[in-house]
């Protein structure tokens, strides 16, 4: 039988391999992190641009309305 507190050899690789991964992914992650970042800051602008371009047509429109009614 083995020492008692000993792993079998299958588990203690596993175990190994494990914390490798955990080691090597905060620099992958911030990388990702900062990508997703980038990525929605860029669809934030594309919608406040549209938002606004939106703002300025119905200003537009509502202006149009009110002249017309006017008239």
């Amino acid at each position: 039988m083995s020492k008692k507190g000993s792993m079998p050899p299958e588990l203690l690789a596993h175990f190994k391999k494990k914390q490798e991964d955990k080691e090597s992914s905060p620099e992958e992650k911030k990388e990702g992190d900062k990508e997703r970042r980038k990525e929605a800051v860029k669809k934030a602008r594309v919608r406040l641009e549209e938002q606004k371009r939106g703002r300025k047509h119905d200003q537009k429109e509502e202006a149009g309305k009110e002249g017309a009614k006017k008239a």
